[in-house]
């Protein structure tokens, strides 16, 4: 165990940061790069996108790129994912921590391990994407609230606090952050017969003094963009998640599917939270084994329903409540792990269970376990085997995940990204638009293209206000109806990543 530190600093390493630099950027990891370096360009208060506001997400991520990217003097695709890394080690770091307090170190290390071993943590770290970032400020507010409920009534005032600033830092990262912790407090609280605790002092002064924050930002951003334009953007993004499409209708079957695809990424781990539904299982934990069993019930279930009745859902938008349902599964393997076999005669001294801390005797100092008698009978020797036999299933599969992470960058990786050809279209742009010649963007929406362009772009709204000598980027639908700009020279045709074409053209005029 004095190893464990090192073997848990090592596995978050080789599984967080092999492959940040792997491939081009994909998919919207080009979107949140693009504008990510638009805050080494200064626009550090809200996300700006081709010179225009880009409001749908606050500018919590990008900051977190820009910044990264800061000791590199530029954006570049392991900048830009750099930040998923951190948030996935800070997670690790504060499961690690929250068990280790609670159930103790070996614990602890089951659930630093385990944790990253899911398909949806394989495929967001490293990733330029905003969701592993949000998983960061979800589990310290998780952690901290959990640390306050543990806490004497004067430290959970600072800890309260420290939780709603994450959630106003999860706010201004992505707009649901505060659904993950109300959907986590509320059950628990009212499962514990707490509710009060929502109405007491501590809580409402750590609201306003998260809601403080976000207003400050809020107030920054209308000064400069307008009240219409924040409120209006903050309207599309619940009107498009909360919103059934009018085409398709309530999308009734993914009520069914949507959580047995969560549970299905996280597996195997998540299939041992279902031994945390039985009540002997409950049994077998202290008071606060079974507060650690609680909040990561509330943590997991409903939050799954939440997203599974929303209608507009992805499967990583549960990213934010996988850290609970792993640590159920680990509490889970745990009691598997701790099950007892033919060890004993009766009345015979046993040997501890590695993976469960000592209770110590009534009234005395000195730590003592003998495990109970097993129905299968058996002696010593015999029962030391089948532990052996569950550790030895533990090494195997997390060296399997190992190969899976080989896997995943040297061959998956490479495949998905052939013939994209993002970082090749770019290199041309940049050959026929001289440096410090404008470049203006219509409804092209290929960011990926345009970040290794690597130049400033503007945003237009007419091809015909094109100003005299500057180029722009036309997609097939705008090019076809040039009849009404007959006016502009067609410097080079290419293909976007979709293999579409894509027209550069130059208002050649005076």
């Amino acid at each position: 165990m004095r190893l464990a530190p090192a073997f848990v600093a090592g596995w978050c390493a080789f599984l967080f940061l092999y492959g940040a630099a792997a491939g081009p950027v994909y998919r919207t990891e080009s979107l949140r790069a693009i504008i990510g370096r638009s805050c080494l360009e200064g626009h550090w208060l809200y996300p700006v996108l081709y010179g225009e506001p880009f409001l749908t997400k606050p500018p919590g991520h990008y900051v977190a790129i820009g910044l990264c990217s800061l000791p590199f003097g530029e954006v570049t695709a392991a900048a830009a994912r750099l930040p998923s890394v951190l948030a996935a080690t800070l997670a690790v770091v504060l499961m690690h921590g929250m068990f280790r307090r609670v159930l103790g170190e070996r614990a602890a290390l089951l659930v630093a391990v385990l944790l990253p071993c899911s398909v949806l943590w394989l495929d967001k770290v490293p990733s330029a994407e905003i969701d592993m970032t949000l998983v960061g400020w979800v589990t310290a507010v998780i952690v901290l609230f959990h640390r306050a409920l543990e806490s004497r009534e004067r430290e959970s005032l600072w800890l309260i606090v420290a939780a709603l600033l994450c959630v106003a830092g999860g706010t201004l990262t992505k707009w649901t952050a505060p659904a993950f912790f109300y959907l986590t407090v509320v059950p628990l609280l009212a499962w514990r017969r707490q509710l009060a605790l929502l109405f007491g002092w501590r809580h409402l002064l750590a609201v306003g003094v998260a809601c403080a924050a976000c207003a400050l930002w809020a107030g920054a951003v209308v000064r400069e963009v307008g009240w219409d334009a924040l409120a209006d953007t903050i309207r599309k993004e619940a009107a498009y998640r909360f919103a059934p499409k009018a085409s398709k209708g309530y999308p009734w079957t993914d009520v069914a599917t949507y959580p047995l695809a969560v549970f299905a990424a996280h597996l195997p781990v998540s299939a041992f939270a279902l031994l945390t539904f039985r009540r002997s299982f409950w049994a077998q934990w202290d008071e606060r084994g079974k507060l650690l069993l609680q909040l990561l019930h509330c943590w997991t279930w409903p939050n799954l329903l939440f997203w599974t009745l929303v209608p507009n859902h992805n499967v990583r938008y549960a990213l934010p409540m996988s850290a609970g349902l792993m640590g159920l599964g680990v509490m889970g393997l745990i009691a598997w792990l701790k099950r007892p076999s033919r060890l004993e005669v009766k009345g015979e001294e046993r040997q501890p269970n590695p993976l469960t801390p000592f209770p110590k005797k009534e009234g005395g100092t000195e730590p003592t376990m003998v495990l109970s008698p097993s129905p299968l009978g058996g002696g010593v020797g015999e029962g030391l085997q089948p532990l052996a036999g569950r550790v030895r299933l533990i090494v195997a599969f997390l060296l399997c995940w190992l190969v899976a992470k080989v896997v995943f960058v040297e061959v998956v990786i490479p495949q998905r990204t052939a013939g994209r050809n993002a970082e090749a279209t770019g290199a041309a742009l940049r050959e026929h638009v001289p440096v410090g010649e404008p470049l203006f963007v219509l409804k092209l929406k290929d960011e990926g293209v345009m970040f290794y362009y690597a130049r400033p772009a503007s945003r237009l709204t007419d091809v015909r206000a094109l100003p005299p000598g500057a180029f722009a980027v036309l997609i097939r639908q705008e090019w076809e109806d040039r009849a009404a700009f007959g006016h502009l020279e067609l410097v080079s045709c290419m293909n976007d990543q979709q293999g579409d074409p894509i027209y550069l053209v130059r208002n050649s005029l005076k």
